[in-house]
């Protein structure tokens, strides 16, 4: 009996053992628990509809639990069905024994969870920013597979968790018509930290690769990204299209390149952005721009069309601190065959943003004013500091370098029509062929001081006598003193201690004195002044014409003699009067061109000799706003002699001008006095007289047609301005 009872005892331990080893790897599969879990989980929660086949349970010996899990339940929330591939639901064994039914843990596998369908999901949360996001941004796509596991305490309240899983395709709308489309990405995630991994999207030529976020438990986000970039005109426009930026709607713009991208975000427990700082390097590998409107100014003739950028590093850092920067540092081409260097560092602080540009000149530039034309060829280098304050534009500095010649600008404020508001010092410095041409220094303190050695006003007039009505000393109301040594100008011949005192006001002169040499008993003189009908006397002295007159073609020739020049103007009209006395032309082509309308005895061959001599040249001229009129061009000469007057259009260009050309005045004065003859050929009366040459000249600037009447009885007006003339 006692044999008996042991091997029986034997029997039911191995059988115990085997069903606990069996039910602890293997497992058993069963409906009868199904109505228990169904029942408890719709106590809890009444919305869910739950179906199972059969349930397998499983012991875990370890932990003296008992596993209940089901393979492809039918789960319904809210007329939803979840794709849950497995349910298990984890018991201790002690709340079994006990009847309780105790849940300690829950795990749930998920696969092709479609966005439409957590869509429907989202419509039963509370409301928030991140329902409307579900709601409104997320798209097509799906999540592949997710795995969750809950552990609840005996209240069944969740204390801990672990989500894991992936999404692919997923497109997310960012602002109303654009969407980053193609999102994958890998996350694991608990109470303590959130990982994102292998992150990849595509949004409008964007490319977003070998993502990486991590969330921690004390609200800290790091993350970091690759972006590689082809950017078309149609995807620029695309960008832009909830943006201001006129420049990138209108122009035609290409840009490749790649970025790595870093940030770090702190966020208090309301989510609030507490700290922040991201950084970003790369290049640009490729970029045209095609302008719409071609650049064009003063500075440089060439008219820009594009600009190519290439091999350009870029760097971008934001943080909390203000330590924030934009760098962009490579090469640069408009449109020539030599790349060059540019440098732009951007200082994003909001409150005082700070600019650093530093490249080297593709183009020449001009700058007539002081008659330097830069060589692209040779480095040529501009650097400045400036930043934008209340529409304001402050440069701290501006320096232009070529070889030994530089420029150097320092403080200069402009406002938002480019007027200058304040400026400190200009100190300019140049050479042509290694021959000094400008060396001079311009400050402006409680008066405006010019000094230095040298300036080339070779194209000065040329610019003062522009319809370039732009006044970049608008602002300014102060005494002027310039003091130089020597002035070049166009004629070649210098103008030797230049002094000049006066005063501008709101950048126009109303007074000054000025006072030169050109050599030994050679002077110039200036001077400016108000009379009683609040208009300006403007006149000049010159003892050597030529060098005032070098810039127009109608004087060009002009030799010896005595200039002055006499006008009274306000802002809308002048009257003028230049008066040349004693003097000779040779090599005129105005003057040669009206001489050839008679063509008596070779009188214009006589330009290309010694020259033609006159005795005085007088012309009248009245100018408004609209044109300039020629009251009367009268030429005295002993070989030839001219009266002219008539009018040119300032907006159009029209030219119209009529006169009388009289080849040899002597001849005409000997035939007066032979008797007989005389009377009958020139006459006793004042103003009658034989061998005048009338013309007319007529049309736009390069169309001028003439009309000539080769044989013609003076007009009484001409020999009566000859006998004034002669009389004085």
């Amino acid at each position: 009996m006692q044999k008996f009872l042991y091997s029986f005892f034997l029997i039911i331990l191995s059988l115990i053992v085997f069903i606990i080893v069996y039910l602890s790897t293997v497992g058993l599969e069963t409906s009868r628990f199904n109505n228990i879990i169904i029942d408890s989980i719709k106590n809890k929660e009444p919305n869910i509809q739950l179906s199972v086949d059969k349930i397998k349970i499983k012991f875990d010996l370890k932990k003296f639990q008992v596993n209940f899990s089901a393979l492809d339940p039918k789960i319904i929330y809210h007329d939803v069905r979840l794709p849950i591939t497995e349910i298990t639901i984890h018991s201790k064994i002690s709340s079994i024994l006990k009847s309780n039914n105790e849940i300690s843990k829950v795990i749930l596998s998920l696969q092709n969870f479609k966005t439409e369908d957590i869509k429907k999901l989202a419509i039963r949360i509370k409301p928030s920013n991140y329902k409307t996001f579900l709601l409104n941004n997320l798209n097509s796509g799906k999540i592949e597979k997710i795995l969750i596991e809950i552990k609840l305490d005996e209240n069944l309240k969740i204390y801990d968790y672990k989500i894991s899983g992936s999404i692919k395709k997923i497109q997310v709308k960012i602002f109303d018509n654009l969407l980053v489309q193609d999102v994958n990405l890998n996350f694991v995630s608990d109470k303590n930290l959130t990982l994102i991994n292998s992150i990849s999207a595509n949004y409008y030529g964007i490319a977003i690769t070998n993502g990486s976020l991590s969330l921690k438990e004390n609200k800290v986000i790091e993350a970091k990204f690759n972006t590689k970039f082809n950017l078309n005109e149609t995807r620029i426009n695309k960008l832009s299209e909830r943006s201001n930026i006129t420049f990138l709607k209108e122009n035609k713009i290409n840009v490749q390149g790649s970025l790595l991208h870093k940030f770090t975000l702190k966020i208090d427990k309301n989510f609030q952005l507490i700290d922040y700082d991201y950084k970003s390097t790369g290049n640009i590998s490729d970029s045209k721009i095609i302008l719409k409107e071609p650049l064009k100014n003063n500075f440089i003739k060439k008219k820009i069309k594009k600009i190519l950028i290439s091999k350009t590093n870029l760097e971008i850092n934001l943080n909390k601190k203000k330590n924030n920067l934009l760098l962009f540092d490579g090469l640069y081409n408009l449109g020539s065959l030599d790349d060059k260097k540019f440098k732009i560092t951007y200082n994003l602080d909001k409150k005082n943003p700070n600019y650093f540009i530093d490249f080297d000149l593709a183009e020449n530039i001009l700058l007539e004013l002081i008659n330097f034309k830069s060589n692209h060829k040779s480095r040529s280098n501009i650097k400045s500091d400036f930043n934008f304050t209340n529409k304001n534009f402050i440069f701290n500095y501006i320096n232009f370098t070529e070889g030994k010649s530089s420029i150097s600008i320092k403080d200069l404020n402009l406002n938002n029509k480019y007027e200058i508001k304040s400026i400190s010092s200009i100190d300019v410095l140049t050479f042509n062929k290694n021959v000094e041409k400008n060396n001079f220094k311009i400050e402006f303190k409680k008066k405006i001081s010019v000094s230095g050695k040298k300036y080339d006003t070779s194209h000065l007039f040329k610019q003062l006598s522009s319809n370039n009505k732009k006044n970049l000393l608008k602002n300014f109301t102060k005494d002027i003193e310039i003091n130089i040594d020597r002035l070049i100008t166009k004629s070649k011949l210098p103008i030797n201690n230049f002094s000049l005192i006066g005063r501008i006001n709101k950048g126009k002169f109303e007074k000054l004195s000025a006072k030169s040499e050109f050599s030994k008993n050679k002077y110039l003189d200036i001077s400016l002044k108000n009379n009683k009908n609040n208009k300006k006397i403007l006149e000049v002295y010159s003892d050597l014409p030529q060098v005032l007159l070098a810039d127009y073609k109608f004087f060009e020739g002009i030799r010896g003699g005595k200039l002055l020049y006499n006008s009274i103007f306000n802002e809308n009209e002048s009257t003028s009067i230049v008066t040349i006395e004693n003097f000779k032309v040779n090599k005129a082509p105005a003057f040669a061109k009206l001489l050839t309308l008679a063509d008596l005895g070779g009188i214009a061959d006589l330009l290309s000799g010694g020259g033609i001599s006159f005795d005085i040249l007088e012309i009248k001229m009245k100018n408004d706003n609209n044109v300039n009129t020629i009251e009367e061009i009268l030429a005295l000469g002993s070989s030839v002699s001219l009266l002219m007057d008539g009018y040119i259009e300032k907006k159009s260009g029209l030219i119209s001008l009529s006169g009388t050309v009289v080849p040899a005045k002597t001849l005409n004065r000997l035939i007066s006095k032979i008797p007989v003859v005389g009377n009958i050929l020139v006459g006793n009366k004042l103003g009658e007289g034989v061998f005048g040459v009338s013309f007319k000249m007529k049309g736009l600037p390069g169309k001028i047609k003439t009309t000539v009447n080769p044989v013609k009885t003076l007009t009484p007006r001409f020999i009566t301005r000859a006998l004034e003339k002669m009389k004085k």
